[in-house]
């Protein structure tokens, strides 16, 4: 990033950088609390401790988590639920022309009518069969955005109210001031440095108006939002960038005119949260809240149920029976039980549940019948296994035959990853089951592989209740082979409740493992609390482990090998996600990407520990466990439990571990065992569209490669199989050059609205099966219909960034302004025309879509992005970019559209 190194300086001398980075064109973070881990938003928790829509999310409903579910310390699944909760928040802000989103200029009334959509939909989400939870936390965290921004833009705080306002988010209207009474007059000059105050003189509630926004302001007599780059304030200094206005974003000056208010506004915002959650929890069942807030692990099974299975079977029913009915009632009882099973040509019935009592019956159910050839459909089950199941776990797959559908292990490996799920595949041997997309899937998603004897199906089951825990930690992922026998140091802490060792090998022998305590004893059968010996793996665990310095030693295998070290703990590696900077000025953020990374590219690390750590150290290392280098991440000074830092991608697959000495004193480790894998081809997802029963919907991925020229298989699965059709299957890609993939939705008729429906697309190369990347990307089907009238576009710029010497892309958001639904918008042509310095800007037609550009269904307020890859010569200072494009409404007539945006190199 170009100005990398100035952010970094801006820490310790904000107030003038801020004015340099102003006026040499880069837009800092500034409408809404701060975005979650926003570049200007670290510097200023570092020299005030702004509170950001994160921190707010996370104090308000950790707090309820605690009280709802009677836990000292949050389980890691409950943040886990956080996470997605707060990612989605996080998103909202990439919107910054939609007033209702935002609280902004006195559009109340919008925002109310998207609070009680959006309620009604994480009801909805819960109430159907099996229940969508993620489609609920995603809605309820863009719900919370809009409701925390209430108390940012408006003057509730500023009227001498503490607390939530006691009709935000509930059905009724609330009292804004009309549009003729004076809200604002004047300001207060608060030196050079700091925007302008602007002062109230209204008792009723107002809020400030945004330049740019859907709600221009009315004149002089309204408040503005103000701070850098709002336009519908006049200029507050010579420099024209810090205006006034009333937010109180942050507790910095030069951002938030209002910041005196800011601790005020955050505080009554975290009681909005919990007022908004409770109205949920009103009308919800107990289990449906444990669900919404992750109260509680998943057990989750895809089983090959053909002929040759029947005593596999009998095993995992009896072993998973006996897990359900030991939990019933205790603190591990699960939230979720999954069950996907496969088989040639069928699969399913799927099953998500909470009611262990239907699991069973279920998993009862199941019989072995057909088969006839070898090959089954195993990566289906294992896909709908994992659509169906909550992030973070455990999936278990049984199966004694290789994959009929090998060419969906991307997709598999792809979401499993998204959804931070680990995979366990237990292989039988009598149909080739060493499929090499199983070991691949194992290996990346930080599970095991097993090859074992039927009469062992029910025995190594029990690792599933092992490892599918509420506070379920790993201290290490290892999978190597090895001339000589290798020990590995396994610190043991004093929050370790429980740790287990599982070893397996590739080759139907059992691997010799050896234990020692730190005496020095060696674990046996008769000392431990679990310890099984198979034909291919052996399982150990102690329950209450001595604290201190474990040693496994693990003998020499000329096949690979999987070690894993496990446990229970409430200290937790509980995320971490690659990200980038992005967003729409002037709210720009960190946000993780999707898929693998590029090697070499620079990106941002985002970490999140659980309480417990005294010192903290992060590496980086091979899936054998060899180092590659250290990761220095600062800690966020608002939420001790976040990190955060500049990284760049090694050019090997890795492992993230962190490291250090718990509050007494002892040594931790942890690993998130989800292995990152840097690839040179990728894909990119578009914006997520609503959906309509019974219409098609086009997502248009972009595809690009950046290694040698090769051949690409495509292909997209999806949870609720709307997919109708991908094209192309198959294309070819020089070196720099890109390709668009359609893929096209059809939810049937009588489909619910609220609806989550997540499509997993992939790209394989034809040449090398470790080369591939995924894109995951959720839309929510609509209840709204298709609104008449005509559709308008406007673009804006909503992010940049260096590809390469001379070369730049540029994210272009087109936003459906106008009144009707946008039936096709068809982007067809660029004109880009130098405004300052020498040489011309060029499209790099290898690398941009496409065009025309074609996409169906943009509601009015709703926006697709578009990335433009430019080539910029080195004398080229400024240059504007033009977009010329046509949109149909919903009766079929066409319109022109031409928008024009100025582009700082």
């Amino acid at each position: 990033m170009r100005y990398a190194k100035l952010w970094r300086h801006c820490a310790r001398y904000l107030p003038a950088c801020l004015v340099l980075l102003l006026t040499i064109g880069i837009a800092p973070p500034g409408q809404a609390f701060c975005p979650k881990n926003g570049l200007l938003c670290f510097a200023v928790a570092k020299s005030a401790g702004s509170l950001t829509h994160q921190d707010i999310t996370q104090r308000g409903i950790e707090a309820l988590d605690k009280t709802y579910f009677g836990v000292p310390k949050i389980t890691k699944s409950m943040q886990k639920a956080l996470d997605e909760i707060i990612e989605a928040n996080a998103l909202v802000d990439k919107d910054q022309k939609s007033s209702a989103k935002h609280f902004d200029g006195e559009n109340a009334a919008g925002s109310q009518l998207r609070l009680a959509t959006l309620k009604q939909n994480v009801i909805d989400a819960l109430n159907a069969t099996p229940m969508k939870t993620a489609g609920a936390r995603q809605n309820l965290g863009g719900a919370l955005h809009t409701i925390q921004d209430f108390y940012s833009h408006s003057n509730w705080v500023e009227l001498g109210n503490v607390g939530a306002h006691p009709g935000v988010g509930r059905p009724g209207a609330l009292g804004f001031a009309g549009p003729g009474a004076l809200t604002c007059s004047g300001f207060t000059n608060t030196g050079l440095t700091c925007a302008n105050s602007s002062n109230l003189v209204t008792s009723l509630l107002t809020s400030g108006y945004y330049g740019g926004s859907d709600r221009p302001k009315p004149g002089a007599l309204k408040c503005s939002h103000g701070g850098p780059l709002d336009k519908s304030s006049p200029s507050s200094d010579l420099l024209g960038y810090f205006r006034e206005g009333i937010n109180k974003d942050t507790f910095y000056c030069d951002i938030s005119p209002h910041s005196g208010f800011h601790f005020a506004a955050a505080t009554a915002a975290i009681a909005a949260t919990q007022q908004f959650v409770e109205d949920i929890k009103a009308v919800i069942t107990p289990t449906q809240l444990r669900a919404l807030l992750g109260a509680g692990p998943t057990l989750s099974f895809a089983i090959d149920t053909t002929g040759s299975m029947g005593s596999i079977i009998a095993g995992v029913r009896n072993s998973a029976t006996a897990i359900v009915n030991s939990r019933l009632g205790t603190d591990e009882e699960p939230l979720q039980y999954v069950l996907a099973p496969f088989n040639d040509p069928f699969v399913g019935p799927n099953v998500s549940t909470s009611d262990a009592a239907s699991f069973k019956t279920s998993i009862a159910g199941l019989f072995a019948s057909g088969g006839g050839d070898c090959p089954e459909l195993a990566f289906t089950g294992m896909y709908n296994g994992l659509a169906l199941s909550n992030p973070s776990g455990s999936l278990f797959m049984y199966t004694d035959a290789s994959a009929k559908d090998a060419v969906l292990a991307g997709a598999v490996i792809g979401l499993a990853k998204a959804k931070e799920i680990k995979l366990y595949l237990i292989l039988f041997g009598s149909c080739s089951p060493l499929e090499p997309g199983y070991l691949q899937a194992a290996t990346e998603t930080g599970g095991q592989a097993f090859m074992l004897t039927r009469d062992e199906a029910e025995s190594v089951t029990t690792l599933a209740d092992l490892v599918g825990r509420n506070n379920a930690v790993q201290l290490l992922s290892v999978v190597d082979s090895f001339a000589t026998p290798q020990t590995y140091d396994v610190p043991v802490d004093s929050t370790m409740t429980q740790l287990t060792v599982s070893v397996s090998a590739t080759n139907f022998v059992t691997p010799g493992v050896t234990l020692m305590r730190p005496d020095g004893t060696a674990v046996t059968p008769a000392t431990a609390d679990t310890y099984m010996t198979l034909s291919g793996g052996v399982i150990i665990s102690i329950k209450t482990p001595v604290r201190g310095l474990w040693k496994l030693r693990v003998q020499d295998s000329a096949d690979a090998t999987y070690v894993n070290v496990s446990g229970t703990s409430d200290l937790a590696f509980s995320s971490f996600r690659l990200a980038r900077f992005g967003g729409e000025a002037p709210h720009q953020g960190l946000f993780a990407i999707d898929g693998e990374p590029l090697p070499g590219q620079s990106l941002y690390a985002l970490a999140g520990l659980t309480p417990g750590a005294t010192t903290v150290q992060f590496k980086l290392r091979r899936k054998n466990y060899s180092a590659i280098a250290d990761l220095a991440l600062e800690q966020d000074a608002t939420d001790n439990g976040k990190y955060f830092g500049p990284l760049t991608v090694p050019p090997e697959p890795f492992l993230a571990y962190v490291t250090g000495t718990d509050s007494g004193g002892n040594a931790y480790q942890r690993v998130m065992s989800l292995m990152l894998s840097p690839q040179t081809v990728s894909i990119t997802a578009p914006a997520a569209q609503d959906l309509r029963p019974g219409a098609s919907s086009s997502f248009i991925y972009q595809v690009r490669n950046a290694g040698p020229s090769d051949t690409f298989s495509l292909a997209a699965a999806d949870d609720l199989h709307f997919i109708t059709s991908v094209s192309p299957t198959t294309v070819t890609l020089a070196t720099g050059e890109s390709a668009n993939v359609v893929v096209q939705l059809t939810p049937p008729l009588g489909t619910s609205a609220g609806i989550a429906d997540t499509v997993t697309a992939t790209v394989q190369s034809d040449s090398n099966a470790l080369l591939r990347n995924s894109a995951s990307l959720t839309s929510f089907v609509t209840g709204a219909v298709e609104t008449p009238g005509r559709p308008d576009f406007v673009a804006s710029i909503v992010g940049q960034d260096a590809v390469a010497p001379g070369v730049m892309s540029v994210d272009v958001r087109l936003t459906n302004t106008g009144v009707g639904t946008a039936r096709s918008m068809s982007l067809n042509s660029l004109q880009l025309r130098t405004l300052a310095g020498t040489g011309t800007a060029t499209i790099n037609t290898a690398l941009s879509p496409s065009l025309p550009f074609v996409t169906p269904n943009i509601d009015v307020g709703s926006s697709i992005t578009v990335r433009l890859t430019i080539n910029t010569p080195a004398g080229l200072q400024r240059f504007s970019i033009t977009e010329n494009g046509t949109v149909s409404d919903t009766d079929g007539r066409s319109y022109s559209f031409s928008q024009a945006q100025a582009v700082i190199p």
